[in-house]
C-alpha cells in the first residue's frame, strides 16, 4: 500500500490499494464502541448513555452520533455507537471533558460497566472517503 500526499488539503493522503482503487484518509477520527449489556442491564445503560451523548454532541469539533443495536432471543442488547469528531485532538478535548462531566455527576463507568455484566470495545478509527 503507498501513500501520496493529497495536494490541496495539507492532512489529507491518498492510499493506493493493491487493486489501484484510491481512497482518501481524512483528519476526522470515529470512535466505535461495540458493548454487549445483559437485559437486566439495558435501562441503566441506557440512561447513562444519554448523558454521555448528551455531553459529547456539545463539545467543539463533534461532527455525529449513530447508534445501531441488535437484541438477542434472549433479551441482552448488542450495541454498536459511532462518535465522529472533526480531528484526534477534539476528540482526545471530549475525553477529558467527558471523563470531568462524568466524575461531576458521580458516575464510575469502569466500576458501573463491570458491576452490571456490561463488556465494552473501543477502537479508534480513522475516517476514509472513496
Amino acid at each position: 500500500m503507498a501513500m501520496k500526499t493529497f495536494g490541496q488539503h495539507k492532512n489529507q493522503f491518498k492510499m493506493e490499494q493493491n487493486n489501484r482503487e484510491e481512497h482518501t484518509v481524512t483528519e476526522q477520527v470515529a470512535v466505535i464502541d461495540k458493548i454487549s449489556i445483559p437485559q437486566k442491564a439495558i435501562a441503566a445503560y441506557s440512561e447513562k448513555s444519554l448523558f454521555i451523548r448528551n455531553t459529547l454532541r456539545q463539545q467543539p469539533g463533534f461532527v455525529k452520533y449513530e447508534i445501531f443495536q441488535q437484541k438477542s432471543d434472549s433479551g441482552n442488547l448488542r450495541v454498536i455507537t459511532v462518535a465522529i469528531w472533526s480531528d484526534r485532538q477534539y476528540m482526545d478535548d471530549a475525553r477529558l471533558v467527558i471523563r470531568e462531566e462524568m466524575q461531576n455527576a458521580g458516575i464510575n463507568m469502569p466500576a458501573f460497566l463491570e458491576q452490571n455484566g456490561i463488556s465494552m470495545e473501543r477502537d479508534i478509527y480513522q475516517a476514509v472517503e472513496e
